[in-house]
């Protein structure tokens, strides 16, 4: 969510169950917007936030020039330091996904991840892991799963550079009751003509993106419409506390996370 504008979303996220209390968004804006201007972002985003036993961690997001490519990703636990979460390595995303105990709130512990699937005398059995490996690692996945925009939210332009749409004024009735009005905000993964494929009104500067109605299994993403149809609320099954909105026909836009950071790993049989 845009930082500058927690107060007006505050009400959006609030009635889904999570609470952005007055406190939390005065802390959120004062310490976001000096991290805005001492990185020179031209966009700042609260990403949400990590339960952990002594002190819960505080994500935010930062954009430079490409709306996907440039994202960097920060940490804080007390407001006041915000520390730049390190590019997640392939086998950490992989370790974070069975490690069942919940953190700490302290990013230099070490913790020891036992890989059930491998023999008792595999070398690989046991490995260490920090917990700020760890926080990336989660980061990177959830993002990856269920950080997701409203179609029209970002275009790429002709040079190929992704973008937040200045001129964006909402999805319509009709479309917000749509699965595929929602892309996820990662590096496409589907062939090009995915979405050429199955879309009449196809746009390559906004369609260039997975939508979710491609996600597996089907049903893996609760969608409804509240406030008298005014507002879609968007809740990932696979990351309980990954909620997105969008106020119909209108700019206002925005997801967050609140939760342990596990998955669930259940959806498929579950469904």
């Amino acid at each position: 969510m845009n930082v500058h504008k927690l107060w007006e979303y505050r009400e959006y996220v609030n009635i889904n169950g999570m609470m952005l209390t007055s406190e939390l968004i005065s802390l959120l804006q004062n310490s976001l917007t000096l991290l805005q201007i001492e990185n020179h972002f031209t966009h700042v985003q609260y990403w949400g936030q990590l339960y952990a036993i002594d002190a819960d961690y505080h994500i935010a997001c930062g954009i430079t020039g490409d709306a996907i490519a440039d994202r960097k990703y920060f940490y804080t636990t007390d407001f006041k330091f915000w520390g730049l979460l390190p590019k997640p390595k392939r086998k950490y995303k992989l370790l974070s996904l069975i490690t069942t105990f919940p953190f700490r709130g302290d990013p230099a512990l070490k913790i020891k991840v036992l890989d059930e699937a491998l023999e008792d005398n595999h070398p690989d059995k046991c490995r260490l892991m920090k917990e700020e490996s760890r926080l990336a690692a989660t980061i990177s996945n959830i993002s990856d799963e269920a950080e997701i925009c409203a179609r029209g939210q970002l275009i790429q332009q002709p040079d190929g550079c992704v973008v937040i749409n200045p001129n964006y004024y909402g999805l319509t009735a009709p479309e917000a009751k749509l699965l595929k009005s929602y892309l996820h905000i990662r590096q496409p993964q589907q062939r090009w003509n995915t979405n050429l494929l199955t879309r009449q009104d196809y746009n390559y500067s906004m369609d260039f993106l997975d939508s979710i109605d491609q996600d597996i299994p089907s049903g893996c993403w609760s969608l409804s419409l509240e406030k008298s149809g005014s507002v879609a609320y968007l809740r990932s099954l696979y990351w309980p506390g990954m909620t997105f909105f969008h106020k119909v026909r209108t700019p206002d836009a925005g997801f967050l996370y609140v939760g342990n950071g596990r998955k669930n790993m259940d959806v498929p049989f579950l469904l």
